[in-house]
């Protein structure tokens, strides 16, 4: 991917119409974009800065596309990671996306809207459930280990699903550690430019979600077709186990999880916030084992230390 004037690129081997052989990498993702273009998002949304609408707008027309300006539309401002931007809503129905719209001013994070954007109904659904028992919460409770505990299938989660990086519709916009973390997060990582590392744009109910892993595959063949260098780096990324303590203290390691152990080559990209001494003890040991008592760390098959306190979940992606 190459990087012009800070903005990034996927490069297309073959082009979604004539005349576009790149598209940006964000604003929208290629994923929703893919998701649009394939029907399995009959809208999505992005946040644009108001610079950038002419170059989204031409892209729309060549593509066939329909775009509306939801906030201007209906007279109410949405959150934002940047104040400045604009929420865009595209598809092919210009119809659908005013539906869209009026769904979104309803209720946000209702399943009414969600399946406007195409997210499974039990995906919706199970998101709009989190979303109301942590309304009012200083510190909400992250999404991802309660995914984890309806999964029933745990060993070889679809790497698909993977929604590590799906930060937007996890965020607390009003808690100002939240928003400076996510920032960190950001710039310890900025060329992997996390925000549109993921196949699915959504939350699923479960990593063995058959309607998530369906549309998964859908959007995931359509970024093979046009842009396979890019796809293979997505699932190279992707398609990796995470020791996952937190929304921002996790680790990918090249290994490989068996019950409530994982080994380990070594760890991965991206450096999350983990504290740096736990991130040097990851990387100088080859193993770990959750239990009642903590968290142990392995060398060789020796015990190096265990780790009181809450223990991380295995996220088994491949």
């Amino acid at each position: 991917m190459k990087r012009t004037k800070g903005h990034g690129f996927i490069e297309l081997e073959r082009p979604l119409a004539p005349g576009i052989n790149r598209v940006d990498a964000n604003d929208p993702t290629f994923s929703d974009l893919a998701g649009v273009l394939t029907g399995m998002k009959p809208v999505t949304y992005t946040d644009c800065a108001p610079a950038e609408l002419p170059r989204l707008g031409a892209l729309c027309e060549k593509l066939k596309l329909k775009l509306l300006l939801p906030e201007e539309f209906l007279g109410k401002k949405g959150p934002h990671f940047r104040g400045t931007k604009k929420m865009v809503l595209l598809g092919r129905d210009q119809a659908k996306l005013k539906k869209a719209a009026l769904a979104w001013d309803r209720v946000s994070t209702g399943t009414e809207w969600g399946e406007f954007l195409g997210y499974p109904a039990c995906c919706a659904g199970e998101y709009s459930r989190w979303y109301e028992e942590n309304a009012g919460k200083a510190r909400r409770s992250d999404i991802i280990k309660r995914i984890f505990g309806r999964t029933k299938k745990r060993a070889g989660l679809d790497f698909r699903l993977n929604n590590v990086f799906n930060y937007f519709s996890r965020m607390n916009f009003d808690d100002a550690a939240d928003v400076a973390s996510y920032e960190r997060l950001i710039g310890l990582n900025r060329e992997l430019n996390l925000p549109f590392k993921h196949v699915v744009s959504w939350h699923p109910c479960s990593y063995d979600c058959a309607e998530s892993a369906r549309k998964a595959g859908v959007i995931l063949s359509f970024m093979k077709h046009h842009a396979p260098a890019y796809a293979a780096g997505l699932e190279s990324l992707l398609a990796k186990p995470v020791i996952f303590w937190d929304k921002f203290k996790y680790a990918f390691v090249d290994g490989a999880v068996s019950g409530d152990s994982v080994t380990y080559k070594a760890v991965a990209a991206p450096r999350s916030l983990l504290g740096d001494k736990l991130y040097k003890l990851l990387s100088c040991c080859d193993g770990l084992k959750t239990g009642k008592a903590g968290t142990g760390f392995y060398r060789k098959g020796k015990l190096v230390l265990t780790v009181p306190g809450p223990a991380p979940v295995l996220l088994d992606f491949r």
